[in-house]
């Protein structure tokens, strides 16, 4: 599908379904989210990057509202320290956005790569 409307309809379910599961206690739904991407979007190389997309949206939106809200560069600082990058509170939150990319993007693929073993090709 090469419909742009029909990507952002995808992407949004996508991070909907990651930013629930966050919520919700849940966090690896991101990959299942991924997974739908995958299926739902049939080229891969359109997929993927779709899939990685949504897992880092879903993860970077509930930081952004607590950093608005609530200012997590205290806590993000503790948990540098305690990870041995003193001064470096940014560092967690760069890690905490790359597992929802990496769960997104890992999502998507694996869903792109079955379909490619499951349908055969059409020329």
């Amino acid at each position: 599908m090469r419909n742009p409307v029909w990507l952002v309809i995808v992407l949004l379910a996508g991070v909907a379904i990651s930013l629930v599961g966050l919520l919700l206690g849940m966090w690896w739904l991101t990959f299942p989210a991924g997974l739908l991407i995958g299926v739902a979007i049939a080229p891969a190389r359109l997929a993927v990057p779709t899939g990685a997309l949504a897992g880092l949206l879903g993860w970077m939106l509930p930081l952004a509202a607590d950093q608005a809200r609530y200012g997590i560069g205290p806590a993000a600082s503790s948990l540098a320290a305690i990870m041995g990058f003193t001064g470096q509170a940014a560092f967690p939150v760069i890690l905490t956005c790359l597992v929802g990319l990496m769960l997104g993007l890992t999502g998507a693929w694996l869903a792109s790569a079955a379909r490619l073993l499951l349908m055969p090709a059409t020329r």
